[in-house]
Formats: C-alpha cells, sequence, structure tokens
C-alpha cells in the first residue's frame, strides 16, 4: 500500500508482501517507536545485540534510537506490517514496552491480528476522522501487546552456540566502542578466526564487523549531541573516531546530515515540545 503518514506526522503505517528472499539493506534506526508484524513466513530480527527467529503471528517491538535489522531466515516470501509512531502517542500511556518479540496467548491473537488489519483498512481509506480512528486503534494494540509482555516469559534470543558467541561480540562491541575494535584482535579475544568471525556476524546480523563497530559509534554520538553540550571534537573522541573529518563523514552517511545539523534539529525538537 507504500507507506501511510497521518496529518500530524506522528504515525507512519507501511504494509509490504514480498516474494522470494530478502534482507534490509542498510542500518536501521531511529528517533521514533516502531512496532513489526509478521503475517507470513519467518525472519531473523536484529535488536542491538540479540538475533530472534520470528514466524507467523510474531510482534516486535523496538525502542527508540534502538539498532536493528531484519534479514531472511532462508525461507523465501514474507509480508509484514510496520508501524512508526512517536513518543506523543503514548505519552499518557500507563506501561510502556521494551525492545524485543511478543507473542500474544492464543485467546487474545485473533484480537491482536484484526487490530492490525483495521489500522491497515484505516490507512488505506479517506474516512472522516482517520487520523483519530488511527491513534485509538493503535493505542489499543499496544496496550494489548505491552500488557502480554509484561505477564509472559520473556522471549529469548537464538540460543545456538554461533548465535551465543556474535551476540557476545556484539554486546563487547557496545560497550567498548570507544576503543580501537580491529576484527583480528576481537576474534583473537573469542578463540575464533578472524574469517570465522566476519562470515558469521554478517550471517547472524545482517550487518559487515566494521559496519556494526562504526553504527554503535555513530548511535552514541547521536545520545551525545542530543543529551549534552560536548564540542563535536570531543563527541568523536568519546566514541573512537580518530578525526573529526572521518567523524563528519560517518555521521552524515548515517544520518544524511552533520552533527551539527543534528543537534540544531534536536534542539528545535525539544523547544517545540515544550509548547505544545
Amino acid at each position: 500500500m507504500g507507506i501511510f503518514h497521518n496529518s500530524t506526522g506522528t504515525i507512519a503505517v507501511d504494509h509490504y508482501k514480498r516474494k522470494g528472499f530478502y534482507a534490509m539493506p542498510v542500518h536501521h534506526a531511529h528517533d521514533v517507536y516502531e512496532l513489526y508484524y509478521l503475517f507470513h513466513g519467518e525472519r531473523t530480527f536484529f535488536i542491538r545485540d540479540r538475533s530472534y527467529r520470528i514466524e507467523r503471528g510474531c510482534f516486535v517491538f523496538v525502542e527508540k534510537e534502538e539498532l536493528h535489522k531484519t534479514i531472511d531466515a532462508e525461507v523465501p516470501n514474507h509480508e509484514r506490517l510496520v508501524i512508526n509512531f512517536s513518543s506523543e502517542v503514548i505519552s499518557d500511556f500507563p506501561i510502556r514496552g521494551h525492545s524485543g518479540v511478543i507473542l500474544l496467548p492464543p485467546q487474545e491473537q485473533y484480537k491482536g491480528e484484526t487490530l492490525v488489519r483495521e489500522i491497515i483498512a484505516e490507512a488505506q481509506n479517506d474516512a472522516e476522522g482517520r487520523d483519530v480512528m488511527l491513534g485509538s486503534l493503535l493505542k489499543q494494540l499496544l496496550l494489548l501487546l505491552f500488557r502480554a509482555q509484561r505477564e509472559q516469559p520473556e522471549i529469548k534470543a537464538d540460543t545456538s552456540s554461533v548465535h551465543r558467541t556474535i551476540s557476545e561480540v556484539a554486546a563487547f562491541v557496545g560497550k567498548h566502542y570507544n576503543d580501537e575494535l580491529r576484527l583480528h584482535d576481537v576474534a583473537n579475544r573469542f578463540f575464533i578466526s578472524p574469517y570465522y568471525l566476519s562470515r558469521k556476524f554478517k550471517a547472524c546480523t545482517g550487518f559487515g564487523f566494521s559496519e556494526y563497530v562504526q553504527l554503535v559509534r555513530i548511535r552514541e554520538a547521536q545520545r551525545l549531541l542530543r543529551e549534552t553540550e560536548l564540542k563535536i571534537i570531543e563527541v568523536a573522541e568519546q566514541v573512537g573516531i580518530d578525526s573529526v573529518a572521518n567523524f563528519h563523514k560517518l555521521f552524515k552517511s548515517a544520518n544524511g546530515c552533520s552533527p551539527l545539523q543534528y543537534r540544531k534539529r534536536q534542539q528545535a525538537s525539544v523547544r517545540s515540545h515544550r509548547y505544545i
């Protein structure tokens, strides 16, 4: 159906059916929440430093600024819905969700998919009050999911020995992004060959090892630009990027703007929300 945006830009709905094998070609992290639903097929969903195998009927909730990516699970064809929404949508929510896979209990699964299909139908039509109805349906769905997430045991990430090792490597990168992280050195630390690490890291996460390191650094740089008054050169140093020129190049490639432009946009956004 293409991507539908409500009039205020706080909700985006994207429903897609894809044939064959497919992996997201680029990294994915954004300043809005994401809700993913798989109607059909199987996928591998990577969030931060964990890989999850998801099947029909699974929801995935992703918090803001969380690095994530979907890749094929060696099963062709899938149909999915992605809803992105801003903080305003759940500003009055009594409970919050956290990143991970959510599987509704059997008695709630029909209700969950019905709400999903109603959201798609509402986004596709031009009925009066569409934005209000869309917001109401999304809130009902989120509340249903967050309640289920609180009550159910946490869905575990893939626990195969390969995925477990790669998760440990990704977690190590998340803690030591400001150090020099060379593939050879990290492979030695985990007692595996650089070739094995490079190949399996890509297979399990959808990211090349060096790509993932840089994306973790850029994600942390975004946080520092939003939350501190550090100079650009200080931000680059704190995230382990060796030069301001290289930092600018990597940041613009990932965000489409310079670090200074990103900071100004974030500051302007905060100021505008104060007066809503």
